[in-house]
């Protein structure tokens, strides 16, 4: 058994890490750190049975772990890190703290796995960029579509975690749909820098992203709209989709872009993506993606890079998840 430490426990990807790590097979939680809730059971907030409390940030430094999974805001993350680190302690960041840094390695697990194996910091992707990039990396791949890309893209009120802010609530946002960020959200230069990983430096994609809060709890839905630089029917794109995505046990290709749905993905660790395509060389071509923010953006994904650094089956710990319905 592996020992790993969550911090930023009580927060909403912190929680469902501490349930995830809590029934994991291969490994042991050996302590939920959050300031706001120590010495509080953490049963109470993640119906566990672990009989254990949360304990305050400084008391979980001092307790060994070989992994710590971070879920806090960037500044406590880039705080946090060279701290345990130093103490020969492996690090998965949650936060954005590290996606822009060369020496963590980035953890979208559908795409580089292989790099998370042997890696001390891992540096967990955005919830909007895993269903982005895992929707537009076998046609930036192929060099199938014009580097413009223009993506819409909406999210659950969790997404922006714990917050006191009003207008975040559910009570607020009922009916309500608007756009945030619009032109300048962080996750851009995240996307555009892994798809440009797979893309010849004249192909490398210009994303242009708007994103939308939704009245949800959780849960992404993305459409990515871009022009075919050659022929392609759907169905030949759905095919190239399924080959490339064959051996992926976290993505699904729906019977069309209609078929992409929330409901079918939140509780899950399972990204659906569904393309259409009007075949012709300078048509469009449609890319509908969706995904749990709180799960496959977040959790769950470090859950798949944990096993990838401990050298355990990508879903070890993640079988038991099941859609809402």
């Amino acid at each position: 058994m592996h020992n790993v430490a969550v911090f930023g426990a009580a927060g909403y990807a912190g929680l469902e890490l501490v349930k995830l790590v809590a029934v994991h097979p291969g490994v042991r939680l050996v302590c939920a750190a959050s300031d706001a809730r120590a010495g509080k059971p953490i049963d109470e907030m993640t119906g566990t049975r672990t009989n254990a409390m949360f304990v305050t940030t400084q008391a979980a430094l001092s307790i060994k772990a070989e992994v710590a999974l971070l879920a806090t805001p960037p500044e406590a993350a880039a705080e946090l890190t060279p701290k345990l680190l130093a103490t020969g302690c492996r690090v998965i960041d949650l936060s954005n703290a590290h996606r822009a840094d060369p020496r963590a390695v980035y953890g979208l697990a559908s795409l580089f796995a292989a790099d998370v194996a042997g890696a001390v910091l891992v540096a967990n992707p955005g919830c909007y960029a895993t269903a982005v990039i895992t929707a537009l990396a076998p046609v930036v791949k192929h060099e199938l579509v014009e580097r413009e890309i223009a993506v819409a893209a909406g999210s659950g009120v969790t997404g922006a975690g714990r917050t006191a802010d009003e207008a975040m609530s559910l009570g607020e946002m009922y009916g309500e749909v608007r756009a945030y960020k619009v032109l300048r959200h962080q996750h851009v230069p995240e996307i555009e820098a892994a798809l440009a990983r797979m893309a010849p430096a004249a192909a490398r994609p210009r994303i242009a992203l708007t994103t939308h809060l939704l009245p949800l709890a959780r849960g992404i839905f993305m459409t990515a709209t871009a022009r075919l630089r050659t022929a392609i029917s759907t169905e030949a794109l759905a095919e190239r989709y399924r080959a490339e995505y064959a051996h992926d046990p976290s993505v699904t290709i729906a019977a069309s872009a209609e078929h992409v749905s929330l409901r079918r993905v939140v509780g899950t660790n399972s990204c659906a993506v569904g393309v259409a395509s009007e075949g012709i060389a300078g048509g469009f071509l449609v890319i509908t993606a969706a995904l749990d923010n709180l799960l496959k953006g977040a959790a769950g994904q470090a859950i798949e890079n944990l096993n990838a650094m401990l050298g355990l089956e990508r879903t070890t710990g993640l079988g038991h998840l099941a859609r809402h319905v």
